[in-house]
C-alpha cells in the first residue's frame, strides 16, 4: 500500500479502506463523516459481500454490517470485539488471503480520501 493515496492492487485498496475507516471512527468517532465514507464502505462490500470464499450466512452478516455502519454513522458501535467495524476489517484481511495472486485495482479519480 502507498504511503498516500489509493493502492495499486485491490487487496491492498480494501485494506487501505477498511483500516481507514476504522481508524475514522475510532479516533474521533466518524466526525469528519462524508459521501465518501459511504461510498468505501459500500465498495467493500460490493467486493468481498458475494464471494464464495465465504459462506451465505458470513456474507449477509458482511452486508449487515457494513449497513449497519453507514446507518450508525453518527453513533458508531466501537465496542471492542462486538463492533462492526472489527468484524469487516477481518473479512476484508480474510478476503485478501483467500486471493493470493495480486489483483490490479484502477484508482477512482473522484474518491478524494
Amino acid at each position: 500500500m502507498p504511503p498516500v493515496g489509493q493502492a495499486d492492487t485491490l487487496q491492498g485498496e480494501l485494506i487501505r479502506i477498511a483500516g481507514k475507516l476504522t481508524d475514522q471512527a475510532f479516533r474521533n468517532g466518524n466526525m469528519n463523516w462524508d459521501a465518501d465514507h459511504e461510498r468505501m464502505w459500500r465498495f467493500i462490500g460490493e467486493k468481498i459481500g458475494s464471494d464464495p470464499v465465504f459462506s451465505t450466512e458470513e456474507q449477509m452478516l458482511i452486508r449487515e454490517k457494513i449497513e449497519g455502519i453507514i446507518r450508525d454513522e453518527e453513533c458508531p458501535n466501537l465496542n471492542d470485539d462486538s463492533s462492526p467495524y472489527y468484524f469487516i476489517s477481518e473479512k476484508v484481511v480474510d478476503w485478501c488471503m483467500a486471493h493470493v495472486p495480486l489483483i490490479p485495482f484502477a484508482k477512482d479519480p473522484n474518491l478524494k480520501r
